[in-house]
C-alpha cells in the first residue's frame, strides 16, 4: 500500500522549512546529496507525521509511480510495527525517513525502497536486504537483528552504529546455499533453500504473514 493508505497522520512541510530540519544528506549517510537525484526535481514538500508511531502490522509500504507524490516521508520519533515490515518501492524512489528508533517482528527492504533510521533498528527474526543500484538502508544507531540475509549485494547497506546479527549473503541469480558467510541450513529451514533470491523473498514473506517460524534457534 502506499505511504498515504497506511497513515492518515501526515502534515505537508513546505520544502525550505522541512529540508531544514530534516537533513536528508546526513539521514542517508551522505548518499544523497541532492534531492533530485531521487525525484528528477525538488518536491514541493516533505510529509511529515509527528510523533512515536505504532501499527499492527503486518505493514507493507511502497509507492507505486504515478500513484503518489514522490516525495520524502518522515516519521518524527520511533516507529513500532508488531508484526513483519515490508519496503518496496519499484522505479520510484520514496524515502521514509524515521529520526528516531525502529522495531519489528521481521523487516524486508526490498528493490528500490530508501530507509533511512536515525536511532536504532531492533528485528525479532530476520532482516533482509535485496536492493537495486538505488536503495538504500541507513541505521545510525545500533541494529539487532536474528539474522541479516542479503541478496543482490547492489544497493547500499549502511550500520553506523553497532551491528548483531548472523549473517549471510549470496550474489544476484544465485542459491541460499551459495551463501559467502554463516552456513544458511543453520540459520533457516530447509523450505526455505533451493531457489532463486525471488522465490526465497516471497517463501519468506509468506511465512511471516503466516507466523510460522523462519530461524533456527
Amino acid at each position: 500500500m502506499s505511504f498515504e493508505e497506511w497513515c492518515t497522520g501526515w502534515e505537508s512541510v513546505p520544502l525550505a522549512e522541512a529540508a531544514d530540519r530534516y537533513d536528508i544528506g546526513e539521514a542517508s549517510d551522505t548518499r544523497v546529496e541532492d534531492l533530485e537525484e531521487l525525484f528528477g526535481d525538488e518536491p514541493e514538500c516533505f510529509f511529515v507525521h509527528e510523533g512515536d508511531l505504532t501499527i499492527d502490522g503486518p505493514l507493507v509500504i511502497g509507492n507505486d509511480p504515478g500513484l503518489a507524490p514522490d516525495t520524502v516521508y518522515v516519521i518524527d520519533g520511533d516507529l513500532t510495527v508488531n508484526g513483519p515490515m515490508r519496503f518496496v518501492n519499484a522505479d520510484v524512489y520514496t524515502p521514509l525517513y524515521v529520526t528516531g528508533s525502529v522495531t519489528a517482528q521481521h523487516v524486508m527492504c526490498l528493490m528500490d525502497s530508501n530507509l533511512f533510521i536515525g536511532g536504532s533498528l531492533t528485528v525479532e527474526g530476520l532482516l533482509m536486504t535485496e536492493l537495486s543500484d538505488m536503495g538504500m538502508l541507513v541505521v545510525h544507531g545500533a541494529t539487532s537483528a536474528g539474522a541479516w540475509l542479503e541478496t543482490w549485494d547492489r544497493g547500499d547497506v549502511i550500520f553506523a552504529g553497532d551491528l548483531k546479527a548472523r549473517r549471510l549473503r549470496v550474489s544476484e541469480g544465485h542459491y541460499l546455499e551459495d551463501a559467502d558467510a554463516d552456513d544458511a541450513a543453520d540459520i533457516l529451514f530447509p523450505e526455505f533453500l533451493g531457489g532463486d533470491n525471488e522465490d526465497v523473498a516471497e517463501k519468506l514473506w509468506a511465512a511471516a504473514l503466516d507466523g510460522r517460524p523462519i530461524l533456527r534457534q
